[in-house]
């Protein structure tokens, strides 16, 4: 997990968990999502917003494989 500023105040206190990513498997998100929604009000997606009312606001457990394809095909990662 690291640390970083605001990226829409820099003057803002430092972020933790800029670089964390979060998944449910379909959809991928940082971990300051929140914050930014909170203190910016910024819209998400009406088909996000959806997707997650309808997993009743929990993350599943994704199954490696499906984290693997993120990491290479999505992330553009190179796993070794």
């Amino acid at each position: 997990m690291s640390a970083g500023p605001d990226v829409l105040d820099p003057e803002a206190p430092t972020l933790p968990g800029i670089g964390s990513l979060f998944t449910d498997g379909t959809w991928l998100w940082r971990q300051d999502l929140p914050y930014y929604v909170a203190k910016y009000h910024i819209s998400l997606s009406t088909d996000f917003i959806t997707h997650v009312r309808n997993a009743e606001y929990r993350i599943p457990q994704v199954p490696e494989q499906r984290l693997m394809e993120i990491f290479t095909q999505d992330l553009g990662m190179e796993i070794k």
